[in-house]
């Protein structure tokens, strides 16, 4: 089976690479098959026919010299050249969207489009309130949220934001906002029949007597670096665990089905605490290692949607803790 790579334009050759690509509709066209993998379901969105979508998507082809998509008769798939370009192109008709919108209406057009954003499991619900307020201010900005604990590539897998839990970002040109004390910190729960049953701790030490449950992938014994909130006090505890698990909507639901005693991010139990369902067990000492950070691509254009999100997260999150811009991993 021979591979049919398209041959470029050989009169583009030389020429401004912008000139390659004739009508902006192409673009779209692609851009919504690498999302649905349907070219019938491209031609409803678009209003066009699966065979007008089909020559779109050849043209684009041709024009590039590169296979962007593999069609069969089981569906389409993205190339890896295709994904990457695509990442790009997403970020064009963004910027041709929002210039159109200004000076359609003047500079003061209202933020809409898709809005991607990639959250940590555990902090979903804690923050859904908060995403279903920008849902009702900006109701043409429609929210999708996917929720996994791994670490999202904005480019490649067109997100325009990221909420990472991590106690240090590594090393990249992407900006994030970090979200500091209160809400940030760790904190010791446990459900009021668990305690009921064994007894509060009343010092760090005593916790090597009670069930642990962990956020991690291993058996290992869960090693917890403290600090006092009323003293410069701090000690580090390594204690054995007895459930462990990736996600933190998970470990809280066992925490508060009684299973023992966990330290979680406050945003995510403080609902519970404030309900009486949990309760704040060691309320001096804290985990600071435990930072939420708003991820996103600080290119010279942020689109009117990441701009409107951005201020609305800052400004709402700021209300429990304040946020500190930070690039490369480190604070400005």
């Amino acid at each position: 089976m021979s591979s049919s790579r398209p041959t470029p334009n050989k009169k583009a050759i030389g020429i401004d690479y912008a000139m390659l690509v004739g009508d902006v509709q192409d673009l779209r066209a692609f851009s919504l098959a690498c999302e649905v993998l349907s070219l019938t379901a491209v031609g409803k969105i678009m209003g066009e026919s699966k065979a007008t979508i089909s020559r779109r998507i050849s043209r684009l082809e041709a024009a590039l010299g590169v296979v962007l998509l593999r069609r069969s008769s089981r569906g389409i798939a993205v190339t890896g050249d295709g994904a990457a370009y695509r990442a790009r192109v997403a970020e064009v008709l963004d910027l041709l969207s929002d210039a159109n919108a200004a000076a359609t209406h003047e500079g003061r057009a209202t933020p809409a489009g898709e809005l991607r954003v990639s959250v940590p499991p555990g902090y979903a619900n804690a923050l859904a309130p908060i995403f279903a307020g920008f849902c009702t201010a900006f109701k043409e900005v429609v929210l999708v949220v996917d929720v996994s604990s791994r670490f999202v590539d904005l480019e490649a897998e067109h997100f325009d934001i990221a909420l990472r839990a991590t106690s240090k970002l590594a090393d990249s040109s992407l900006v994030a906002l970090r979200v500091s004390e209160p809400q940030s910190d760790g904190v010791f729960v446990a459900s009021p029949a668990y305690l009921k049953e064994t007894g509060a701790p009343r010092r760090p030490r005593n916790l090597d007597a009670h069930r642990i449950v962990s956020h991690g992938d291993n058996s290992a014994p869960a090693v917890l670096p403290l600090s006092n909130r009323k003293s410069d006090e701090s000690l580090e505890l390594r204690l054995p665990v007895s459930v462990v698990g990736s996600d933190l909507g998970f470990l809280k639901e066992m925490v508060l089905s009684g299973a023992g005693i966990a330290i979680l991010p406050r945003i995510n139990v403080q609902r519970e605490l404030d309900e009486g369902r949990l309760v704040h067990v060691l309320p001096d000492w804290v985990w600071h290692r435990m930072n939420l950070f708003l991820i996103y691509r600080g290119k010279p254009f942020v689109s009117r949607k990441v701009r409107a999100f951005l201020d609305y997260m800052r400004s709402e999150l700021s209300r429990n803790g304040a946020l500190q811009k930070v690039k490369r991993g480190v604070v400005e």
